[in-house]
């Protein structure tokens, strides 16, 4: 029984916000820890979107897309796992939530917070500033 040093065992069934995922890097990510991982019980991405719908629509649109991202977790995950809908394994999966790192408490609404208070078990955070002109 060779499980390393766990990391896959400590991933199972967990719950994670992660800031900056729409980012190279969050959505390396991101890909990494569904490929690895798929058992993950839900990842909850922050999005700064001015309402719910915009932010959904957003993360629906990047998986719609042909990248190498979301092409990397169709090749590598087995249809078992996801059964015959991609958009249907990415849906369960990831979660959307309006949001903005530069704002208090992330700039959630009460209901989400809340929410993710009880249900999260790992923060990720991997936002960065991209305004480069600020001093």
């Amino acid at each position: 029984d060779d499980e390393g040093i766990g990391i896959l065992k400590f991933l199972k069934h967990k719950a994670f916000l992660v800031t900056g995922a729409t980012g190279f890097l969050g959505k390396v990510l991101i890909e990494k820890i569904l490929r690895a991982s798929p058992e993950v019980h839900k990842i909850y991405i922050l999005i700064k979107a001015p309402n719910r719908e915009t932010a959904s629509n957003r993360l629906q649109n990047e998986a719609k897309k042909k990248n190498t991202f979301y092409r990397r977790i169709w090749h590598f995950m087995p249809l078992q796992i996801h059964g015959n809908s991609f958009q249907a394994f990415i849906s369960e999966k990831l979660v959307p939530v309006v949001g903005n790192v530069r704002e208090s408490n992330l700039g959630l609404e009460e209901d989400d917070a809340a929410s993710m208070a009880t249900e999260v078990n790992v923060i990720i955070h991997s936002a960065a500033n991209t305004s480069f002109d600020e001093r």
